[in-house]
């Protein structure tokens, strides 16, 4: 049976628009991807365990070098976990610090990284 040329160009143009309904479709499953995703929702996102531990800065957000972690020691400029462990290892063979300054007595600390912390960290009760 043959199909008229108008009835053709109607069937042509349907499957056309069903087609583009279909893209658009499909494209708008992509756009809310997060709703129907099986990861869990970002509303029940929770911090680190790290954030939630209490900071052991002192007064106006001073990092205490007599008490800080490495971790924590790494929130001053210049510093990464290799230095911050050396800090923490002198620390514990020397004691605490008596003020910033002898911080350039940790091998990889410089006398100028000790001045940039002046405003950002104590050496806390330093040596009894």
């Amino acid at each position: 049976m043959e199909i008229p040329q108008g009835r053709r160009a109607f069937w042509r143009l349907a499957i056309a628009v069903a087609a583009g309904l279909a893209v658009i479709l499909w494209g708008a499953l992509f756009l809310i991807a997060p709703v129907w995703q099986w990861a869990e929702p970002a509303a029940a996102y929770r911090p680190p365990a790290s954030a939630e531990k209490t900071d052991t800065r002192q007064g106006a957000g001073l990092i205490d070098v007599n008490t800080a972690t490495a971790e924590e020691l790494m929130d001053l400029p210049g510093i990464g976990p290799v230095k911050a462990q050396a800090i923490v290892e002198y620390r514990v063979q020397h004691g605490p610090f008596a003020d910033l300054q002898e911080l350039d007595e940790v091998y990889g600390i410089s006398a100028q990284m000790v001045e940039r912390w002046a405003d950002l960290a104590v050496a806390g009760q330093g040596k009894p």
